[in-house]
């Protein structure tokens, strides 16, 4: 009897043993990816905070993307990116990795700003979302609040925020009308016209093409929907947007793509392209003044189809605003009916205004040419005393070279010998208003990459330096060579 009750007691000890072990292996294995965020508590209005974030990512490699939810009143500039390439907008702070940092832990830091108008108890969020298995994974962080003084209700980030913006941007609830119609009296007038003159569209290799529409939300917002008929067609994928000067543009849907904006030109990057035969992005044009008059945007679709890199023109598409605007409502005639609505000396007053900017621009073009022509001819006598760098060939696919410094005259060998103690051989670009000098034409970016680490070893002081990438001889970014050639990024 003493026996059988021993046995049983040591068998219920054994299946206790067994399920803690289980449930300390779920908790061990359940859990690989782990993320702090560390925030402070308090805030002064007007002041910067720095903030730290711990990843602890155990053996996960390949594409993964932190954002960081901000409300409105708080900015985020990056400090330490680990390799990411680094964006803050619209209160998205993003951090992108083509390939993740080899070690299992690291931090990536960023400065927190408060405005001074910003107040009460503000609140943080944020998500990672990586690749595991060919499927894209999203772990949230843990929310967190900041309190910057005044007592007040927490201000929650909207967790989708395309969502709480349907309301407003739909078009028949404004004032605002496309494709030519009239705005009602004591508004601002819009147009958008679908058949614009300029860049014509092109089908692309494959049949691929694409389209796009501009819907006006008010006269300083354009919502641009960009679709793109691809197909079958898979792998990497890029659009590429020119926009127009003095708008920002903010994303607002990416169908999975890595969304970057700098200066004009806003970029979806697909790895891998959706296997939906269309493709459809959602951005948001923001004018930073008041933006009387023509505006065009163009764009292209640039994919892989057997290993060759080939693009579809999407052309271009043109709105107005203001005088620019009611001229071409009254040149349309299924608009000339509506143009009684407009009130005739609020259009009197934006063509004054339009013809007065024009003769200031007319004049500040001119006084700019100019001095341009004198600064030119100073610089030109001192350049031609001094030898040139190499001006670069024209190259086919992807090449990786090494800027050694940028700036806004050109210089010679002599220039380098007296300066950086630098002999050796280099190539003159011109790119973005700046007279960048660059060395080598490497295939593989760990070449370059080497290159780069051999001139800081040498010590020859220049101010950075760093790899460049190119396709058929444009200037891209490292991120989208490495996903073409199919290469992995070297830390």
């Amino acid at each position: 009897m003493l026996a059988r009750r021993n046995k049983r007691m040591l068998n219920q000890i054994a299946l206790l043993i067994n399920v803690i072990g289980v449930l300390l292996i779920e908790a061990f294995i359940g859990g690989p990816l782990s993320i702090t965020q560390t925030l402070p508590a308090t805030m002064v209005p007007g002041s910067e905070a720095k903030v730290t974030v711990n990843i602890d990512k155990s053996d996960l490699t390949g594409f993964a993307k932190l954002q960081i939810d901000l409300p409105e009143g708080l900015t985020a500039t990056a400090i330490e990116t680990k390799g990411a390439s680094f964006t803050f907008a619209d209160g998205k702070a993003k951090f992108i990795w083509m390939s993740l940092p080899t070690s299992p832990t690291f931090k990536v830091t960023y400065t927190l700003s408060a405005s001074a108008a910003v107040s009460g108890v503000q609140r943080i969020g944020g998500r990672f979302s990586y690749i595991e298995g060919n499927e894209r994974k999203v772990q949230e962080l843990p929310s967190a609040t900041i309190d910057l003084g005044a007592p007040g209700a927490v201000a929650d980030v909207p967790a989708t925020p395309a969502a709480t913006e349907v309301a407003t941007e739909d078009p028949t609830a404004n004032d605002l009308v496309s494709a030519a119609g009239a705005a009602p009296a004591g508004t601002i007038p819009v147009a958008v016209v679908d058949n614009a003159s300029g860049v014509a569209p092109m089908q692309g290799a494959g049949g691929v093409s694409g389209t796009r529409t501009i819907t006006p939300i008010t006269e300083k917002e354009m919502v641009v929907e960009v679709v793109v008929n691809k197909g079958s067609i898979r792998g990497f994928g890029k659009l590429q947007e020119v926009v127009p000067q003095g708008f920002t543009a903010l994303e607002k849907n990416s169908a999975e793509a890595i969304f970057t904006t700098q200066d004009r030109i806003v970029k979806f990057v697909w790895l891998n392209l959706p296997a939906t035969n269309e493709v459809k992005v959602v951005y948001k044009l923001r004018a930073n003044e008041r933006p009387d008059g023509e505006y065009t945007i163009d764009g292209e679709f640039g994919y892989l189809l057997n290993d060759e890199t080939q693009k579809a023109v999407l052309g271009s598409s043109k709105f107005f605003v203001g005088a620019r605007a009611l001229e071409t409502i009254a040149q349309d005639p299924s608009g000339a009916g509506q143009q009684t609505t407009e009130d005739p000396s609020l259009a009197l007053k934006l063509k004054e205004e339009e013809e007065r900017k024009a003769r200031e621009a007319a004049e500040a073009k001119a006084r700019a040419q100019a001095a341009e022509t004198t600064r030119a001819q100073k610089e030109e006598a001192v350049v031609a005393q001094q030898p040139k760098g190499r001006v670069p060939a024209p190259e086919k696919g992807i090449t990786y070279k090494v800027q050694i410094t940028a700036a806004h005259r050109e210089v010679g060998k002599s220039y380098f010998r007296a300066r950086h103690s630098y002999t050796g051989d280099f190539q003159i670009e011109r790119h973005q208003g700046w007279i960048k000098y660059v060395t080598g034409s490497y295939g593989a970016y760990q070449e370059a990459r080497d290159q780069r680490v051999g001139y800081v070893q040498a010590g020859h002081n220049f101010p950075g330096p760093f790899v460049t990438a190119y396709n058929n001889g444009d200037r891209i970014t490292v991120q989208e060579a490495l996903a073409i050639s199919n290469q992995r990024w070297v830390q």
